[in-house]
């Protein structure tokens, strides 16, 4: 008798939990998907920018590329689906990392220049718009080595915020290590 009582005590306590869990999952995914639904619109309209300044034949200045630019790489997106991996233990801090840090936006910068570095001499060939070199080379005169000297120090500058922030330890290890990582 012991026995199916132990038995029947398990499963209703098996089924709270399954009712619990699932109820949590719920809520951590609504929340997640607000936040990457306003991320995918914030990247959206990113690309657009670049759509216009390409066909607008506009050129843009250094720092109207790069606050539109660390957004268009994607990094924000990315790193609002890798949260679903991790959602119940970050969730809650997710938007925090997003109006509160630098962690993000510095990530993202270091990805978005990286990138440039590694591409435009290719994107410039096939006419695309200016990217980081190329708008600091021309709205500030300067060489090609000197404008890749800067945007390497605005690399190297991002590290460090990194590593302050890393130290700060506001977030999860998680939420410092998704950041780092994409960078």
């Amino acid at each position: 008798m012991k026995l199916h009582s132990w038995q029947y005590k398990a499963k209703k306590i098996l089924e709270e939990a399954k009712a619990f869990s699932s109820e949590n999952l719920k809520n951590v995914i609504g929340k997640l998907e607000k936040v990457e639904a306003k991320q995918w619109d914030i990247l959206c309209k990113a690309h657009i920018t670049e759509a216009r300044w390409f066909y607008g034949g506009q050129i843009p200045t250094f720092d109207e590329y790069i606050k539109n630019a660390w957004i268009s790489i994607g990094s924000l997106g990315g790193l609002v689906l890798v949260c679903f991996v991790e959602a119940d233990s970050i969730v809650h801090q997710f938007p925090n990392c997003l109006k509160d840090s630098q962690l993000f936006y510095r990530s993202s910068l270091i990805t978005r220049l990286s990138n440039d570095l590694g591409t435009s001499k290719a994107e410039m060939e096939r006419k695309d718009i200016p990217k980081a070199v190329q708008s600091y080379t021309i709205e500030k005169g300067v060489s090609e080595e000197k404008a890749r000297n800067h945007v390497k120090e605005l690399i190297s500058n991002s590290w460090k915020k990194i590593n302050e922030e890393i130290l700060d330890s506001r977030f999860s290890r998680v939420i410092v290590n998704l950041s780092k990582n994409m960078a």
